[in-house]
C-alpha cells in the first residue's frame, strides 16, 4: 500500500511540472522581398501563456499579446518563408532585447508622473492631465504620439539614430539629449489631420471635433518587444445625428517607421463619411496616387523658432484595395481622402514619416524622400498571406 501511495504522488509530482504545448508551422507569403517583415498570429490558444518561433532552426523574438490574443514576430521574408510557432502554458523564459516600446504617463499633483496602460474620461478635460499628452510609441527609427483630446491627432518624433530613447527623452528632448544624437518632436499639426488620424468630414464646415460623447478612453496595448500597439476609443459619439463608437488602434514594428491603423466603427455607420491624409506644410510639395498621398515641407515644430529651427518632414498615407475611397477632396490644411467604413465597420491603413535629420536618409534629396515615404507607405499596406499548413 505504501508503495501505491509513494507512486501516486511521484505521478502527481510530475504531473505538475508538465504543462501544456502546441507545435504549429506557418507559412507567410509577401510580394517581393521584405526586411523585417511584421507577421501576426491570430489563432492562439486560449490557455497559451508564452511563445516561441524558429525558422530554419534558429528562435527569433515574438511575443505574446495575451489580451489581443495575438502573437507577432519580424523576419526577413523573401517571397515566402515558413516559421514553427510553439505555444507553451509557461511564459517563454527567453528575454529578447526590445526594439519598441510604448508609454503613457500621468501627472500626479505633486509633479510627478505614473506609468498607466489605460486611462478614461467622460468629458474633455484629459489633454494636459497626461505628459505628451496621450499615449505615445516607438520603434528604432520614429515615434508618434496621439492627443487625449477633441482632436485626437497623430503627432511625430523624428529619430537621427536608430535607437529607443522616448524613456529617456520623455518626448521633450534636454539640450544635453540633442547634444547626444536625440531626436525630438518634428511637427506642428495645428487643426490639421496631421497624418493618418481617422477624422469626421463635413464638405461644407471640414473636420469636426469629436465634442460630444460620452466617454473616451487611451490604452496601451503592447510594449514590445517586437511591436507596439496603442489605442484610443471614444464611446457614444454623436457624429451626423447617430451615435458611434469609433476604436484606433496604431501598430508599430520594430525596423519600421511605418505604422498600421486599424479604425473599427460601431453603430449605425451606413452611408457615413471620415476622412484621412497628410497636412500640409510650408513650401511643400506633394504625390497624390489613386490609393496613396505623400508629401514632404518644412516648417516649424514648435513657437520658439529660435530654439526650434525649421524641420523637413515627408509624410504618406496608403489605402490598401479593401478600403472604399469615395472622393480625395482636400482642404485647406490637408491632403485628404474621403472614405466610408466596410460591412463589418472596419477602415484600415497605413502611414508614415521620414525626417530629413535621420542619419539613414540623410543623402537623400527631398525629391528622393517624398518618393521613398509614398513608396514605404504602399508597401507597408500589401497584403501579408499567414497560412497555418499544420
Amino acid at each position: 500500500m505504501k508503495q501505491i501511495f509513494s507512486l501516486l504522488a511521484l505521478c502527481t509530482l510530475l504531473c505538475s511540472s508538465c504543462t501544456k504545448s502546441l507545435e504549429t508551422h506557418y507559412r507567410v507569403t509577401v510580394e517581393g522581398s521584405r526586411t523585417d517583415c511584421p507577421v501576426a498570429i491570430h489563432d492562439v490558444p486560449a490557455w497559451a501563456n508564452g511563445v516561441c518561433v524558429t525558422t530554419d532552426g534558429v528562435e527569433i523574438p515574438s511575443q505574446l499579446d495575451k489580451a489581443l490574443g495575438e502573437a507577432a514576430f519580424v523576419a526577413d521574408i523573401d517571397g515566402v518563408r515558413e516559421f514553427c510557432v510553439t505555444f507553451t502554458e509557461k511564459p517563454n523564459p527567453t528575454q529578447y532585447e526590445s526594439r519598441v516600446n510604448a508609454q503613457m504617463w500621468w501627472k500626479e499633483q505633486d509633479g510627478s508622473l505614473t506609468e498607466c496602460d489605460t486611462l478614461f474620461s467622460f468629458k474633455d478635460d484629459m489633454y494636459r492631465k497626461l505628459h505628451h499628452h496621450g499615449p505615445a510609441i516607438e520603434s528604432e527609427k520614429a515615434a508618434y504620439r496621439v492627443y487625449f483630446d477633441k482632436k485626437q491627432t497623430i503627432d511625430t518624433y523624428g529619430k537621427k539614430q536608430q535607437q529607443l530613447e522616448l524613456r529617456r527623452s520623455m518626448w521633450y528632448s534636454t539640450p544635453e539629449q540633442l547634444a547626444e544624437g536625440f531626436g525630438h518632436d518634428n511637427l506642428r499639426v495645428f487643426g490639421s489631420i496631421g497624418v493618418g488620424v481617422l477624422k469626421g468630414w463635413d464638405p461644407e464646415k471640414g473636420m469636426p471635433h469629436i465634442t460630444d460623447f460620452k466617454r473616451r478612453e487611451a490604452r496601451v496595448l503592447a510594449k514590445g518587444p517586437v511591436r507596439a500597439i496603442m489605442e484610443m476609443a471614444v464611446e457614444g459619439w454623436n457624429y451626423c445625428g447617430r451615435e458611434l463608437t469609433m476604436t484606433s488602434r496604431y501598430i508599430l514594428y520594430a525596423g519600421h517607421s511605418d505604422v498600421q491603423v486599424e479604425n473599427r466603427i460601431e453603430g449605425d455607420f451606413e452611408g457615413l463619411t471620415f476622412v484621412t491624409g497628410v497636412m500640409k506644410m510650408l513650401d511643400n510639395s506633394s504625390l497624390r496616387e489613386e490609393r496613396a498621398v505623400a508629401q514632404i515641407g518644412c516648417d516649424h515644430p514648435e513657437n520658439d523658432y529660435q530654439k526650434w529651427p525649421k524641420e523637413t518632414v515627408a509624410l504618406a498615407v496608403a489605402l490598401p484595395d479593401g478600403v472604399e475611397i469615395l472622393s480625395a477632396e482636400d482642404d485647406k490644411l490637408s491632403y485628404l481622402f474621403q472614405v466610408t467604413p466596410n460591412a463589418e465597420g472596419r477602415i484600415d491603413y497605413v502611414f508614415d514619416m521620414f525626417w530629413r535629420k535621420s542619419g539613414w536618409l540623410a543623402e537623400l534629396s527631398d525629391e528622393e524622400l517624398l518618393a521613398g515615404v509614398l513608396e514605404s507607405a504602399k508597401e507597408a499596406a500589401k497584403p501579408i498571406l499567414v497560412e497555418r499548413i499544420k
